[in-house]
Formats: structure tokens, sequence, C-alpha cells
């Protein structure tokens, strides 16, 4: 994700709920317009491989910090 995507998630982060639906209701039918193929079984993949290593991190942070 580049640095103007990070900052839009930031702001977006900082909206109330509300607004953050309307917001998020709004860009998915955009996307839905575009002409984006598909995902293919390797990005599917990698994405899925990137969560488990983002859950095992928050795993070990929340088991690290309890350990206290």
């Amino acid at each position: 994700m580049n640095t103007a995507s990070q900052t839009v998630l930031e702001a977006f982060n900082q909206l109330p709920d509300i607004d953050k639906h309307a917001l998020a209701s709004e860009i998915i039918k955009q996307v839905a317009m575009l002409d984006i193929p598909p995902l293919t079984d390797a990005s599917l993949t990698e994405i899925a491989d990137a969560l488990f290593i983002m859950h095992d991190e928050a795993e070990t942070d929340d088991a690290e910090t309890r350990s206290w």
C-alpha cells in the first residue's frame, strides 16, 4: 500500500462509525464498477500468508503482555 492509501485508511479509521459505513458503501459501489481482473490463487495465498503472520504476531504480543 502506498503512502496516499495509508493516509486515506488512517483518516477512515478516525471517522465516526456512521461515516465509516457511508464511505465504505460508496467505495464498494465504485470498486464494483472497476474493470479489475479476479484475484489469482497465488495472490489469495499471499494474502492469507500475510494475515496468518499478522495473527501470529498479535498472539505473540498478547502472550508477552499477559506474562507480565
